[in-house]
């Protein structure tokens, strides 16, 4: 049970973004509770100090007083939840910041670790945005980036974040929970699902400042299965699929194996292999054979871009841009390039290219696994060759 006075400051804030823009700065529970009980009495409303610093240090957080009504602008669905087949959202306010961190989570983490997301709580069901959604700011998506995975995705999506103009949302669990949500509630139908995708990155792609522009959405790898599916749902919108030598995929799986490389981690996504998979390289193997064939059934002329990892960076204002009908200013190519320099996943570190070291490192059950891909590899390599010839580009000579 709330006192009166929280109860009437949480309505206050609710009606205010001023306020909820300087209860989001504070980093420091104590500044921010000073900060919240400051404001309070500032309106009128006697907050207690101890009460504040209680529900904090409890976790206790304080619900909306309306959980079907949507949380104000500036406030993002961060992660889901299935209850009884209904999807349920919960948010975190984020202002009116860029992203910053590689991937989504990693701003999740960030910003549900502020004391002001750590008090209030927003939590609501699906239906709920779909109902309200028109009255948030949204950007049209003006790109997708499907990937093989640990092919230069997180460096491509980091350098179009690098201009104030871009929101990119790279690999968001709101996003994935959309696309597997017919695994969770059998009797959602396709074109349901084609809605509630649509509805799910018009949320997360808020403009929330003047400056954004244009919105990017980078994919976990498995998404590209579900090419299809996000075609019904934006059928204008260009996509792009990066991809690489396999065996360089395969060595960096073997290292650190993403989720989608383990065995029924992701329930039956990807299908039986052919064959009984002899071991974790062969099932990769199978996997990134089932990402590759999708990319090559779903291409289609002007809408697709295939884009081989050696290309980058300079593809991205050579090739991806262009395709997405983007213009890059020279500051923007400059902010782009600087991030270039360093790698995608630790940007604190200059990045080193690895693809001789990793082909070095292959282990003879890898070099198996990835001699079963080559022809798919070659079919890329083809079609992204012709697609080039149709714009009139000419491959650069590489070593």
């Amino acid at each position: 049970m709330l006192s009166p006075g929280l109860e009437r400051f949480r309505a206050m804030m609710e009606a205010d973004p001023t306020l909820q823009e300087r209860l989001n700065q504070p980093d420091d529970p104590a500044s921010f509770i000073a900060t919240t009980v400051s404001m309070a009495r500032d309106h009128g409303i006697d907050l207690n100090a101890l009460e504040v610093a209680a529900a904090l240090e409890s976790g206790r957080q304080i619900p909306a007083s309306n959980q079907v009504r949507l949380p104000p602008r500036g406030w993002l669905p961060v992660r889901t939840q299935w209850h009884e087949r209904a999807l349920w959202l919960d948010w975190a306010y984020v202002g009116p910041e860029p992203f910053r961190e590689p991937f989504f989570e990693q701003s999740v983490v960030r910003w549900c670790s502020k004391p002001f997301n750590r008090l209030f709580h927003y939590a609501t069901p699906f239906d709920a945005l779909t109902e309200a959604q028109p009255q948030h700011l949204q950007l049209a998506p003006s790109g997708f980036i499907f990937h093989m995975s640990r092919c230069g995705s997180t460096l491509v999506s980091q350098m179009l974040a690098a201009s104030p103009r871009h929101v990119v949302i790279s690999e968001a669990e709101p996003i994935d929970a959309v696309v597997q949500a017919r695994r969770a509630s059998p009797d959602l139908t396709e074109d349901q699902q084609v809605a509630m995708l649509r509805t799910m990155v018009g949320a997360l792609g808020q403009a929330r400042s003047s400056e954004q522009q244009h919105l990017f959405v980078k994919l976990d790898s498995w998404h590209t299965l579900a090419l299809p599916l996000f075609r019904r749902a934006f059928p204008d919108t260009p996509w792009i699929f990066l991809y690489r030598e396999p065996v360089e995929i395969l060595v960096s799986h073997s290292r650190r194996r993403g989720m989608h490389m383990v065995p029924g981690l992701l329930g039956d996504v990807f299908g039986e292999p052919p064959e009984a998979a002899p071991n974790l390289d062969a099932y990769c193997g199978h996997v990134l054979g089932r990402i590759g064939e999708s990319a090559l059934q779903n291409h289609a002329h002007g809408a697709s871009l295939l884009m081989n990892y050696t290309g980058l960076p300079e593809a991205i204002w050579t090739d991806v841009l262009p395709h997405f009908g983007i213009h890059c200013s020279a500051a923007d190519r400059a902010a782009m390039a600087h991030i270039g320099q360093y790698d995608a996943k630790t940007p604190d570190r200059p990045f080193a290219g690895d693809s001789i070291a990793k082909r070095e490192a292959a282990t003879p059950a890898i070099v198996r696994a990835a001699s079963r891909l080559s022809a798919l590899h070659a079919k890329l390599e083809a079609l992204r060759a012709t697609m080039r010839d149709d714009r009139g580009i000419v491959e650069p000579a590489r070593p």
